[in-house]
């Protein structure tokens, strides 16, 4: 199965276990001239009784192969579970939110994470409960509207219309207010 990102935070993602990668080729190259070099090379001699067979100087380049190689493997791994970590709450978040922004608002996110994920799941399911609450509290004001307005006489009609208006716009205000607060 190819690995293929789906989003422009995966891309980057790659991108940079890419560059950290180049960076860690860089200095194996680096550290294996300078291991190759003659200056080296002569003062390793000097201090190891004057002979220093040349398998010295290639377990010491594998050494180094092996440990750049080990702490490569491991930041690219730290990385992909740090993707993976991320990018699937990140992905259900937008599935859902476009649901709610649809109109579906059956729909809600999972708040068992404790992180950061879990408390913008929160307030998004806290934001689709009282935009729920607005809309029914909307059809049940236009549907009190409707009926004082076809019951009635005329100045009664209109004067119980304009006290549900006032009633409509002071829900609506403590509404605003709770909600902002």
């Amino acid at each position: 199965m190819k690995f293929v990102p789906k989003s422009g935070l995966q891309r980057q993602m790659g991108f940079y276990i890419v560059f950290i990668g180049i960076v860690f080729l860089t200095m194996a190259v680096e550290i294996e001239l300078f291991l190759r070099g003659k200056e080296v090379l002569g003062l390793l001699k000097e201090n190891l009784s004057g002979t220093l067979p040349l398998d010295i100087v290639g377990r010491i380049l594998l050494k180094v192969r092996v440990m750049l190689s080990t702490l490569l493997l491991a930041i690219g791994l730290v990385m992909m579970l740090f993707i993976k970590r991320i990018m699937f709450p990140l992905e259900q978040i937008i599935e859902r939110t476009r649901a709610m922004s649809a109109g579906d608002f059956s729909v809600a996110l999972s708040e068992e994470s404790k992180d950061e994920l879990g408390e913008l799941s929160r307030h998004i399911n806290d934001l689709n409960a009282n935009e729920q609450e607005l809309i029914l509290l909307s059809k049940n004001m236009a549907e009190q509207l409707r009926q004082t307005l076809t019951e009635g006489d005329e100045a009664t009609k209109i004067e119980e219309a304009v006290q549900l208006i006032d009633e409509l716009e002071e829900t609506l205000a403590e509404f605003g207010r709770s909600f902002y607060h």
